[in-house]
């Protein structure tokens, strides 16, 4: 009977999802939001949205369900507020009003409306050089001369590289105070400001601690008194370790996270040094009423309308488009209306706070999964509508290779950055190519995708693949070697003595010890490790390079001074070819850079 309750259930959820509830439509010109271009949308009728429909499509995707909390609201009007599945799903613990989740990056938003209130009350000029509020000599890795400003920091386009290095600790003894945080790790500027869109924590804390800096209190003791007391959010936390609200932080050791299967993620709390950028944990009550202040004309969090209003003005574009990306730290998401929010994702919850500021209607969404999308993105629909895209002939697809602007590209971490994309798109996904200043990009909501030129993409396969032609090597060298030697010893022969045969086993160990050691770091990068502990790795990696660019240039003028023969000879210069190679790949992705980790 459950199953077959299901089964209907989906079929319902379904024909909710692209019939019953949506309908075809252009955005209004006369919105701050308007779309020109060739985009159009299949708007849901939300006032009559049936509360069932939310029932049913929970029911559907129960198999993979841990816990949820969603709720929708107009500006005066709670319309639905539901809890589904289980906080514990091991203990059974229901998702209830006392559930807290963790808001990860929608965390961000408290930031831009703390800048917003300093700037209604004239503290901070949104287009003012940031170094202005700054301790001297504060940001030291700029490389533009174009100054940084606030508005590039709502934006995600002040240039900053991707930080990945001790965002998440374990080990509270490792917290220390925001501008140290910021610090220790301070991305290098990879772009000019304003140029490329790409989404950085870094930078979004680096906001909050000027927020620190002119208000004189911690961002979390401003956060407390201009955002949760006005707005009586008594079960918010949002310091490094939560301690701001002793409640929440018990709450949140019950908490349990999984994986979009339901599988459980053991000891899935994080400290977040950069706490501005992603550490709020409250009830869903709590991220309601945040988001129905900023849905609220009249807000407490702002003296004037005006501030609000000016506050969801559009800063960044979709190119020359006329579609907004973003409004001072809001971003644009597509859906079938228009609506502005922000998404979050930590190691075990994901969090969607979004508006439709056209008809005065906002929703919020809470998982305790990771990456969850059935919810934060699939249940949204049913709200807000389903987004499509009109595409001519030939639109789907734009020339080029591409690569994340949200990526390193400077520092032994350059590795993360091997990735790459076609321009193929899909038609239920906003974008625009645009081809200004001399960069063919991307353009979707959260960063750009740059193109990367032919040259860069032939230079990095070619460096890729010479590495693997040389761990190849080494391991055929090692191994051949050793079977030869086997074999000998059991028909009891003496053993072969061969010029340069200690330089070749030597080389490929060196080789082998180079990849043991990166791949190593990989490891530790992909289980968040704290980088003091492999920061001494890529001293080692370009020590290994040094021996190895050594070894390289001794085997080539020895093989040419002793009596070798010609295969001995090709054997020993292929053997320094591919040394000199993995020095490439050394110095290329800047793997010796211990220092700028």
């Amino acid at each position: 009977m459950k199953r077959r309750l299901r089964g209907v259930c989906a079929v319902f959820a379904l024909l909710l999802w692209v019939q019953g509830i949506c309908v075809s439509a252009m955005y209004s010109g006369a919105s701050p939001y308007a779309i020109t271009n060739h985009v159009v949308a299949e708007e849901a009728t939300q006032t009559e949205l049936p509360e069932d429909a939310i029932d049913c499509y929970v029911e559907a995707h129960a198999d993979t369900t841990a816990g949820m909390a969603v709720a929708v609201f107009d500006q005066s009007t709670e319309l639905i507020r539901k809890y589904y599945g289980f906080a514990d799903v091991e203990r059974k613990l229901p998702v209830d009003a006392e559930t807290v989740f963790e808001w990860g990056s929608a965390t961000k938003l408290l930031v831009w409306v703390s800048v917003m209130q300093l700037y209604e009350q004239g503290k901070i000029d949104l287009e003012a050089d940031i170094r202005t509020y700054l301790p001297e000599g504060f940001m030291k890795n700029l490389t533009y001369d174009t100054h940084v400003t606030m508005i590039n920091l709502m934006n995600h386009n002040a240039g900053f590289q991707e930080c990945y290095v001790d965002l998440f600790v374990k080990d509270s003894a490792y917290i220390s105070s925001l501008g140290e945080a910021l610090q220790k790790h301070e991305p290098a500027q990879i772009y000019e400001p304003g140029t490329v869109t790409a989404y950085s924590n870094w930078g979004v804390a680096l906001a909050g601690y000027i927020v620190e800096r002119i208000s004189g209190v911690p961002f979390d003791v401003y956060v407390r008194r201009n955002i949760f007391e006005p707005l009586q959010m008594e079960h918010s936390a949002v310091s490094v370790d939560l301690s701001d609200n002793a409640w929440v932080k018990e709450k949140r050791g019950e908490l349990q996270c999984y994986t979009t299967e339901r599988e459980l993620i053991p000891d899935c709390f994080y400290y977040i040094t950069l706490y501005p950028a992603g550490m709020c944990t409250s009830t869903l009550e709590d991220f309601e009423t945040f988001a129905r202040a900023l849905l609220d004309e009249n807000s407490t969090l702002f003296q004037s309308p005006r501030t609000r209003t000016e506050m969801f003005t559009p800063t960044a574009y979709f190119g020359e488009t006329g579609i907004p990306t973003n409004c001072h730290g809001f971003w644009m998401i597509p859906f079938g209306s228009p609506t502005i929010g922000h998404g979050g994702n930590t190691a075990g919850c994901s969090s969607y706070l979004l508006l439709d500021m056209e008809k005065n209607l906002g929703a919020v969404v809470m998982t305790n999964q990771a990456q969850e999308s059935i919810y934060n993105t699939g249940m949204m629909e049913l709200i807000f509508g389903q987004y499509k895209r009109e595409l001519y002939p030939g639109d789907e697809n734009v020339p080029g290779i591409y690569r994340t602007a949200r990526t390193v590209r400077k520092g032994p971490l350059k590795f993360l950055s091997i990735s790459y994309r076609s321009g193929e798109l899909e038609d239920d996904v906003l974008w625009t190519l645009d081809e200004s200043g001399g960069r063919r990009k991307i353009i979707y909501s959260y960063g750009d995708y740059i193109e990367v030129s032919t040259g860069v993409f032939v230079l990095e396969i070619g460096l890729l693949l010479l590495w693997v032609a040389a761990v190849a090597a080494s391991v055929i060298t090692l191994f051949g070697r050793l079977i030869r030697i086997l074999i000998r010893k059991l028909r009891k022969k003496e053993p072969i003595r061969y010029v340069l045969s200690g330089w070749r086993i030597a080389a490929a160990i060196l080789q082998l010890l180079a990849l043991l050691m990166f791949l190593w770091v990989w490891y530790c990068v992909s289980i968040l490790a704290l980088g003091n502990t492999y920061t001494w790795m890529f001293a080692v990696i370009g020590f290994l390079g040094i021996i190895m660019l050594a070894l390289s240039v001794y085997g080539i003028f020895k093989s040419r001074k002793s009596a070798l023969k010609l295969r001995q000879r090709l054997c020993n210069g292929m053997i320094s070819i591919l040394l000199l190679g993995t020095v490439a790949n050394i110095c290329y992705w800047n793997l010796f850079m211990f220092w700028a980790l």
